[in-house]
């Protein structure tokens, strides 16, 4: 069952405790209907780290331990 966790102008987070699933909601303002994202607790693990990455990259943190980069898709 979706509970809803997160409500902005912008996006709207759910969780689904019972499968393990997350659920994003993007806004648009072309669209009536918005985008949907649906991940698994690994995709989730994965973009947490992620974000917290770029987070501390805009703060200028030196990291204590340097990540692996991914080859980018050009």
């Amino acid at each position: 069952m979706w509970e809803l966790m997160l409500a902005t102008e912008q996006l709207e987070v759910y969780m689904d405790e019972v499968n393990l699933r997350l659920e994003i909601r993007l806004k648009s303002e072309r669209d009536s209907s918005p985008i949907t994202i649906r991940m698994n607790h690994t995709d989730l693990t994965q973009l947490i780290y992620t974000l917290l990455e770029i987070n501390r990259s805009f703060r200028g943190d030196i990291p204590f331990f340097h990540t692996k980069k991914l080859p980018s898709k050009a």
